[in-house]
């Protein structure tokens, strides 16, 4: 996960959410031994340090970055596999992903 291009990482943060439930993603993203046990127990999946410092910076790129640059992240499921959607928040117009990425550069 680490060196994982940031969509594909909202793309796997979202799954989560959907399977586990957005607020215990939430609650788990706050200590990663909290964040390793539900993983674990979940999915059997065994969290590194690195995984889960990048799995918090996906979750701070949702819920914080993003939405200061007036910008929402969704994604839908297409014949060929799911798409990441990015909109504008005021007009709802699609914004891609390169132009979400600059916007993001510029605030770093």
């Amino acid at each position: 996960m680490a060196g994982t291009p940031e969509e594909d990482l909202l793309g796997w943060l979202e799954r989560e959410e959907e399977r586990l439930g957005f607020s215990t993603m939430q609650d788990g993203l706050t200590d990663i031994e909290l964040a390793r046990q539900l993983l674990y127990d979940e999915l059997g999946y065994d969290l590194t340090e690195a995984q889960f410092e990048s799995l918090t910076h996906a979750s701070m790129l949702r819920y914080e970055e993003l939405p200061s640059i007036g910008v929402s992240y969704g994604r839908a499921e297409q014949p060929w596999g799911w798409q990441d959607i990015y909109r504008d928040v005021v007009t709802g117009r699609f914004v891609s992903a390169e132009d979400v990425y600059s916007l993001l550069a510029t605030i770093r």
